[in-house]
């Protein structure tokens, strides 16, 4: 049986998002403070009696927990009660997942590390935390990019989308397997089921089910651990990528666009429709014309070209390809007028809808209208652009991504207005109300603001300004990452 269908669009931004626990290079010189001038947060009391760095203390090759963090136990000569348990026991798996993370080790300044030990930290008390520059939502799952490059995921991991070797959910973040020799991911998308990255090579790896091929790796064999896609073509690397439901499409470095897996509706865009499991050019995208943004649905695709037009292809049922026809296309095909003189900026297409982003600012959508998801005030479908309801008095959209069934734009003040179906929280608002029009979210917290947003199957995570992710919606499979699977429908920090 056919798996529910989705479409996501990869944001890419370069910003900072600490993310839960410390990572990094410290050894328990740094970490503990032995009497070594290298390490800045020294603490005497947590040192070996004679003051050396050799925390091996029972000569096993294994540093115990006692060993590095000294809870009270008479065999441990480098205790110090500020850096156990709350009641001075030696469990620090406080989160029970069987991992002993870095907060939990440390005691970084984290409310949920009931080790804390402001000694054993860094001068400013803080945990050396890895960051992020890019961040995505599968249909059940959330990855995102770190600042070294590495990728960390959480959630639905059925189909192995999370890239960590196992098909274990996870409610909080964790490391996908290596990308490949002195590899690191510069872009990524998850779609339904799989995520794939763009490398910094040019190179594409994805990961997740492969069941209509939508990996490119020239099989249907789902794939636990990050996997290269076959040849992009001769000398070609992809530049921007973007998952569908059951299809992954790139735009390469010479404008051109080259998608894999499903395409019973044509949106491979190559006047076929045949499933292609090794990514395959599109056809033309007009006399000259390159992509310069891209998104894709369920079953459809959509380009921004180098002259702001906006070309589609794929199914149509709804209008979704916005040329005033419901008629499948199985080759690019412009849209109708965005309006007088406008020009699209953004990009993005969600279950059955397809919205963008205009050069004044304002928002145009088309396609699928159940749940209000187009933002106009209406359930009417639409098979030409349309505009959206007003985002608010002098307000602007400056980011903008489509879920499944809700829409949500990042406003030019960095607040965040979603409209559409609202059945698991997704749009934020502290309700489980459909909105039919651009409704504002709950506060994202004191004095915050969003500078990226990803919308999932129903959930929607956000960066704020702080370098801080928060998500609300359904959590069922922790697509929200705050170590629970409880929904939420108000912005959650994690």
């Amino acid at each position: 049986m056919m798996k529910k269908v989705n479409a996501m669009i990869f944001t890419l931004m370069m910003l900072t998002v600490p993310l839960a626990g410390c990572t990094g290079d410290d050894e328990p010189a740094e970490v503990l403070g032995c009497k070594n001038t290298q390490a800045n947060n020294y603490n005497e009391n947590v040192t070996k009696d004679d003051g050396s760095c050799d925390f091996d203390l029972d000569d096993d090759g294994v540093q115990d927990i006692y060993e590095v963090d000294g809870c009270t136990d008479d065999t441990a000569n480098n205790l110090d009660l500020g850096a156990t348990d709350d009641d001075g026991s030696c469990d620090y798996d406080l989160d029970d997942d069987g991992v002993l993370d870095a907060d939990e080790i440390l005691g970084c300044m984290d409310s949920a590390a009931s080790n804390y030990n402001e000694n054993a930290t860094d001068d400013d008390g803080s945990c050396t935390d890895r960051t992020a520059v890019a961040i995505t939502t599968g249909y059940y799952h959330t990855c995102a990019i770190l600042d070294d490059g590495s990728v960390s995921c959480w959630g639905n991991n059925g189909d192995g989308q999370l890239g960590d070797g196992t098909t274990t959910n996870r409610n909080t973040s964790a490391q996908t397997s290596s990308l490949g020799a002195d590899r690191t991911a510069v872009a990524i998308t998850g779609g339904e089921y799989h995520t794939c990255a763009i490398l910094d090579d040019g190179s594409v790896s994805c990961w997740g089910d492969n069941e209509y091929r939508q990996l490119g790796d020239g099989t249907t064999d789902d794939r636990l651990t990050p996997t290269q896609t076959s040849s992009l073509g001769t000398d070609r690397t992809a530049v921007a990528i973007t998952a569908g439901a059951y299809h992954t499409c790139a735009i390469l470095d010479d404008g051109s666009v080259s998608c894999w897996g499903s395409n019973w509706n044509g949106e491979l865009g190559d006047g076929t429709t045949t499933q292609r499991n090794t990514p395959t050019q599109t056809s033309s995208l007009g006399a000259d014309r390159t992509a310069v943004a891209i998104t894709a649905g369920d079953f459809h695709t959509c380009a921004i070209l180098d002259d702001g037009s906006v070309s589609c292809w794929g199914a149509n049922e709804y209008g979704r390809l916005g040329d005033g026809t419901t008629t499948l296309r199985n080759t690019p095909t412009q849209t109708s007028s965005l309006g007088a003189d406008r020009t699209a900026v953004a990009i993005t297409a969600g279950d059955s809808h397809t919205c963008a982003i205009l050069d004044d600012g304002s928002v145009s959508c088309w396609g699928f209208n159940n749940g209000g998801r187009l933002g106009d005030g209406t359930g009417t479908n639409r098979n030409t652009p349309t505009q959206t309801s007003s985002l608010g008095t002098d307000r602007t959209a400056v980011a903008i991504n489509a879920g499944i069934y809700q829409t949500c734009a990042i406003l030019d003040d960095g607040s965040v207005s979603c409209w559409g179906y609202n059945s698991d929280g997704q749009l934020g608002d502290g309700t489980n109300t459909l909105r039919n029009t651009p409704t504002q979210t709950s506060s994202l917290g004191t004095d915050r603001t969003a500078v990226a947003i990803s919308a999932g199957g129903y959930h929607t995570c956000a960066i704020l300004d702080d370098g801080y992710v928060s998500c609300w919606g359904g959590n069922g499979t922790g697509q929200l990452g705050d170590g629970t699977r409880i929904d939420r429908n108000t912005p959650t920090a994690i």
